[in-house]
């Protein structure tokens, strides 16, 4: 009887230090699988698309594998070209998953942030940068008479806060937009068009602009007019002094 309880606890011994050992096997599996993605991970770089005094506008492209290291960041708009998902963290704290559609727009307060895409999709963004709060002069010309107030038929306001305002137009062809004042303020194009544009600061204009075009504006009463064959859609990213 005395074996037969010695053979069980032995048994039963083995069976611990086997289970014991596939645990830790698996453990240090896990662990060098995840050492081994993060090293693997490959560092992408932001493509500067434009920059003045005032503001910068970068694209961000992170493959499958790609991520942006932390970094500080002022005051920024976010505009989502894609629809995807990180991995964000934002002064040093890592706040898990985060899902964004095309055309999305959001905020980010200034601070360090990092981003890493673990997905199959693409994440590409635009970031539209305030790098100064010492703007030009708006003189008279105010948010309280911007293109919604004179043509809310063809305007819509995506985003605002205390330093930025970004506002969606959509002109249809031969449509005109009354005079109404604008502040600083980037342009980025939504789709090819041509626009007649005429300011108390620049005079006359018609052009043509593609897809991703990018353009400022100081602040200025302004009029325009669709001369083109196709609709007009693009963003209004004012400043805010």
């Amino acid at each position: 009887m005395k074996t037969l309880h010695r053979s069980i606890t032995v048994a039963l011994g083995l069976i611990l230090l086997l289970s014991f050992s596939c645990g830790n096997e698996k453990k240090k599996t896990a662990e060098d699988e995840a050492t081994k993605d993060a090293s693997e991970m490959t560092e992408a770089t932001p493509e500067v698309l434009f920059e003045n005094d005032y503001s910068k506008v970068s694209k961000i492209t992170l493959a499958q594998g790609e991520y942006l290291p932390t970094h500080e960041g002022e005051n920024r708009i976010i505009y989502s070209l894609t629809d995807y998902t990180i991995d964000w963290e934002e002064n040093g704290e890592n706040l898990g998953s985060k899902s964004w559609k095309k055309g999305d727009v959001h905020f980010h307060e200034a601070g360090p942030h990092a981003a890493s895409n673990n997905s199959s999709a693409v994440a590409e963004w635009l970031v539209f940068t305030k790098k100064t709060t010492e703007l030009p002069d708006c003189e008279e010309n105010t948010l309280d008479n911007d293109v919604i107030t004179v043509a809310p038929d063809f305007a819509e306001v995506r985003f605002e806060n205390n330093i930025f305002k970004v506002t969606e137009v959509t002109l249809p062809k031969g449509e005109k937009i009354a005079p109404h004042s604008g502040v600083n303020r980037i342009v980025y194009s939504l789709s090819d068009y041509s626009l007649l544009y005429n300011s108390d600061k620049e005079g006359e204009e018609d052009n043509t602009f593609k897809v991703g075009d990018i353009h400022w504006h100081s602040a200025c009463m302004h009029n325009l007019e669709n001369s083109g064959e196709t609709d007009a859609n693009y963003l209004v990213i004012s400043y805010k002094k």
